[in-house]
């Protein structure tokens, strides 16, 4: 028997050394080593990496989602999911419960609960500290703790709130409060800590940001990947860096460079809530419809989904867009007419138009292509092209701390809709009070509040569409196209599909994984 077991003994033990040899040996068990992972999203570096901080760039929560978790996630076709919140349910017209998570702690190892809810959105709510998504939760006005149940909080809306859901995917990212105190603020901005799938490592500037998977996850499995770097390099470097294998996804690529991405490595596709978007300032000539009608006339939106989109896109009507809640499907683009254009400049009395441009990295191809069409109409144009960075710090950084929307006419950037409501769109870039908008419409403001506090599923519906149809009579903005994401992906990644929303977030990152 001793013998028996002696012999046993030696065969697990070779059994055992054979499998660490191979585990580490160069070149064997390669699918265990190939765990970090390489994103070429930014051509800048981003303003922030809390939500908290006083911008508000949709382009960070790329990274901050993958740092904080927010109360509720949505899925990739955009249907709610518990995240910090297991449950919620709503109590009254402006009052919601939400039951939280137990067990869940910060990358600092501080314990999440109640007290980290109400303190994210006191810091959030309060107008001297300029947080950057103070309007998307604008319409909140208090949390509440159970005074029995630490995971247990209560949410108040200053009236009735249509979107009161969507608004928490992403923006509720939560904050861990005694760090905050004992730190600051401000270092907290530079060294972020939630409750994410992965935890801030290092930010080097003009380089990269470095992520490191979370051990010690809430989420059984999440994340499959131990390291996450998010490269900041010039957008047209990125197709030779993943035909280089130094860079492993491009969620954002071109659809004109397509083709020069190495065979291999896989082309996804899909029609999401992201759009050019040519926001419009009305004042002074362009607060004449006829002027704005004229500018939309005037834009080639067939060129712009042939020239700027390789045919990746589709023409917009209005501000909705396909498998968005709340577009008016009834509505059709502006066609292409340079003489009717003319002849509304005409009716207008408008001579010697000038208009100051200001057009994101990610958009210029969209952006030339209608600069070209204007000037066709005699528009005098100045135009710059910029970082969506630097864009967002002129627009909306800009309009936050100063208190108005900057000296541009038009501004015209890539941007998608995280939260899968047209009324996300349409408060941040008409809403007066919104840190995008240069529009001010007192009509548009009544429309969309009395939109937004509509409670009753149909009934909401269908105001969001009398919305979208005002926007459209009004031409509020210039209407370009809706977007075909193209995405590039390693070939041994196992990121198969984009979210409806466009949005990089939680869902596609925090579940990747090497297949090879």
């Amino acid at each position: 028997m001793k013998q028996i077991l002696y012999y046993k003994s030696k065969l697990f033990f070779w059994i055992y050394l054979i499998v660490a040899i191979f585990s580490s040996s160069p070149g064997l068990g390669k699918k265990n080593e190939k765990r970090s992972l390489s994103v070429a999203y930014f051509s800048q570096d981003i303003p922030a990496l809390t939500s908290l901080f006083p911008a508000f760039d949709p382009d960070s929560y790329a990274v901050i989602t993958q740092i904080f978790d927010s109360l509720v996630h949505f899925d990739l076709d955009g249907q709610p999911r518990p995240a910090l919140a297991t449950s919620w349910r709503r109590l009254s017209n402006t009052k919601w419960e939400f039951t939280l998570r137990k067990n869940v702690v910060f990358h600092n190892g501080e314990a999440f609960d109640g007290q980290s809810v109400k303190f994210t959105f006191d810091y959030i709510l309060d107008p001297k500290n300029n947080a950057g998504n103070n309007w998307i939760f604008s319409t909140i006005d208090r949390v509440e703790l159970d005074k029995t149940d630490p995971y247990k909080v209560y949410v108040y809306t200053k009236e009735p709130d249509g979107m009161f859901l969507n608004r928490f995917n992403i923006f509720s990212s939560i904050c861990p409060p005694q760090y905050i105190k004992q730190h600051g603020i401000e270092y907290f901005h530079k060294h972020p800590v939630g409750t994410g799938p992965y935890v801030f490592k290092e930010w080097v500037p003009k380089k990269e940001i470095q992520l490191a998977g979370n051990e010690h996850y809430w989420q059984q499995g999440v994340p499959a990947i131990s390291k996450l770097s998010f490269k900041i390099m010039d957008k047209d470097k990125w197709v030779d860096a993943i035909n280089a294998g130094s860079v492993d996804f491009i969620p954002n690529l071109s659809g004109r460079f397509t083709g020069k991405v190495a065979a291999g490595n896989k082309i996804i596709k899909r029609l999401i809530l992201s759009g050019y978007w040519v926001l419009l300032r009305n004042k002074g000539p362009l607060e004449d419809l006829k002027v704005r009608k004229a500018l939309n006339f005037a834009v080639n939106k067939d060129d712009l989904v042939r020239y700027a989109d390789y045919g990746n896109a589709k023409a917009l009507a209005s501000l909705g867009k396909e498998g968005e809640f709340g577009q008016d499907t009834t509505l059709k683009p502006y066609s292409h007419d340079l003489d009717k254009a003319k002849g509304l400049f005409k009716e207008a009395k408008v001579t010697n138009l000038r208009l100051k441009v200001l057009i994101s990295d990610i958009a210029e191809p969209v952006g030339r292509i209608i600069v070209t069409n204007l000037r066709e109409l005699g528009i005098e144009i100045e135009d710059e092209v910029v970082s969506r960075s630097e864009w967002a710090n002129r627009i909306v950084g800009y309009k936050i701390q100063n208190k108005k929307a900057a000296d541009y006419d038009l501004a015209i950037n890539l941007v998608d809709n995280p939260i899968y409501h047209l009324g996300f769109h349409a408060g941040l870039f008409l809403a007066s009070p919104s840190p995008w908008s240069l529009t001010d419409d007192s009509e548009f403001d009544r429309l969309y509040g009395e939109a937004m506090r509509e409670l009753d599923p149909g009934k909401h519906e269908r105001k969001m569409k009398n919305l979208d149809r005002y926007i459209h009579e009004q031409a509020l903005m210039i209407f370009a196209t809706q977007r075909i994401i193209t995405a590039a992906v390693n070939k041994g990644l196992s990121i198969d599909t984009f979210g409806l929303n466009g949005h990089l977030n939680y869902n596609i990152l925090s579940k990747a994984h090497w297949s090879d």
